[in-house]
């Protein structure tokens, strides 16, 4: 099933996480690209597509990054650290401990 994620679906699995039922969440992203020109137009250029995999765990969560396809404007690594900060951001406002990044790759 896919389902784009807008505020009612991000409530719902919200309340699916805080209840404990979810250890896995996928995500498919479409990022766009735009230039832009010096009269101030915007030009758009091809998406990048990334699949996104959340597993939660006990105290841990996994993040799983495939880059499907695009020419990869961004690294997965920049990508996942985005993501990591905008959690943490969000985190430290509902005043929760953030999240400690261990790099597999090294394991």
């Amino acid at each position: 099933m896919f389902t784009f994620l807008d505020k009612e679906e991000l409530n719902r699995t919200e309340k699916s996480l805080e209840e404990g039922a979810v250890d896995i969440l996928d995500f498919f992203c479409a990022l766009r690209y735009h230039t832009t020109a010096p009269n101030g137009k915007t030009k758009p250029l091809k998406f990048d597509y990334i699949l996104l995999r959340f597993a939660f765990q006990r105290k841990t969560l996994e993040l799983f990054l495939v880059h499907e396809r695009g020419i990869q404007r961004i690294p997965l690594e920049d990508f996942a650290n985005f993501l990591i900060n905008r959690i943490n951001n969000e985190l430290a406002e509902r005043k929760i401990k953030s999240l400690t990044v261990k790099d597999m790759r090294t394991l």
